[in-house]
């Protein structure tokens, strides 16, 4: 019988540049083509025998307890560690020191993670690391951290969100660690304190075996709306199917929900991911789109690249494109969104023209964020 696997899944952040989806929505329970965010990297965890999770929670918190529960959902049982203030990625790792005393996993719950954590696991036990970070190739770096390796997979450098004239490589951070307890050594109690500004220096300097490993499967930043998009129909382009819809054009991959209602005449092109109880119809044109539960779209309205959350009303002939729709929101006949965020339970007026708008009530801009 194997030793139990813990592993810290780090959920407190406020996502101030997903703001207004995060006004009444921690970052992890951000849908992500129908599942919170925070769903995949348990998944991935449990499936790599890590199936004692301790999640750190701050803002919104009672929200994502609620919908996460005790954790059998997910074949886990789930700890709780909640932050009055910000820690910092290390800082909420040490305050929950005392369940650590083997081997452990840090993993971002607010990120897309649909990878193999057990194979990261082995790789940092065969190799007696004290550290093991999953690395993960973007083309653009600069809002990452930047990872040096040698032959051998020691990290040798560590670069922090580089300049362009800096970037020395294209493998980042993807903000899962394998790490032995002796990390926590590293990190002073009481204070806010950062893996990547603080710990991971640290490590480099007193030369401890400290190695990266790139990971296999989805794996996507959401820090902002069109990465959220992208995230969705990576999803769906690996998850989702060809399908043949009774007088419906339809072309690349789809996830369909139940009960949903598509007249005919309707245009999908995927990737596209439609929820339960939709209704789309006739002469409406979906490309490379997100609908979630709930939602109405009325006639000929033109949606791409975009999101629509639950329960929200789509009127004739609007066009939405590079947008996101928040719940329960009524977007009226005749209205142009290009670029831009609705924020819940929002409405937008017949015949309106909007580009690159944040539509929120003004008594939710209390200016909270992280």
């Amino acid at each position: 019988m194997r030793d139990a696997r813990r592993a810290v899944i780090l959920a407190g952040g406020v996502g101030k540049r997903l703001r207004p989806l995060t006004e009444y929505r921690p970052k992890p329970l951000i849908p992500v083509a129908g599942k919170p965010c925070i769903d995949y990297v348990m998944r991935s965890l449990v499936k790599g025998g890590f199936d004692q999770h301790i999640i750190t929670t701050g803002y919104l918190s009672d929200r994502l307890i609620k919908r996460i529960g005790d954790g059998a959902e997910f074949g886990a049982s789930i700890v709780y560690s909640f932050e009055s203030e910000p820690a910092g990625t290390a800082g909420a790792v040490k305050n929950v020191s005392n369940f650590l005393d083997s081997t452990f996993v840090v993993a971002s719950g607010d990120v897309l993670a649909d990878v193999d954590i057990g194979a990261l696991y082995e790789y940092h036990k065969k190799k007696g690391a004290m550290a093991t970070m999953a690395l993960t190739k973007v083309n653009d770096p600069t809002d990452f951290g930047i990872v040096g390796l040698n032959k051998e997979n020691h990290i040798t450098r560590f670069m922090e969100k580089p300049a362009k004239k800096d970037v020395f490589s294209n493998l980042i951070n993807a903000g899962i660690y394998v790490l032995e307890p002796e990390v926590l050594d590293f990190i002073p109690a009481g204070q806010m304190y950062d893996f990547s500004k603080q710990v991971f220096p640290a490590l480099l300097e007193a030369k401890k075996p400290f190695y990266g490993r790139q990971i296999k499967g989805v794996w996507k930043d959401i820090g902002k709306p069109t990465d959220l998009l992208q995230a969705s129909l990576d999803i769906v382009d690996r998850e989702g199917q060809k399908l043949k819809i009774d007088k419906v054009k339809t072309k690349g991959n789809i996830m369909l929900g139940k009960n949903t209602a598509i007249e005919k005449g309707v245009k999908i092109i995927g990737p596209c991911y439609i929820g339960d109880d939709v209704y789309i119809s006739a002469g409406s044109v979906i490309e490379r789109s997100c609908i979630y539960n709930s939602v109405f779209i009325d006639r000929d309205v033109q949606l791409k690249d975009s999101i629509i959350l639950d329960g929200s009303k789509v009127g004739w002939q609007t066009e939405i494109r590079d947008s996101v729709i928040s719940k329960n929101c009524q977007i009226e006949e005749d209205v142009t969104l290009i670029s831009s965020i609705v924020g819940d339970n929002m409405s937008v007026k017949i015949h309106s023209r909007l580009e690159q708008a944040n539509v929120v009530p003004p008594t939710n801009s209390n200016g909270n964020g992280n």
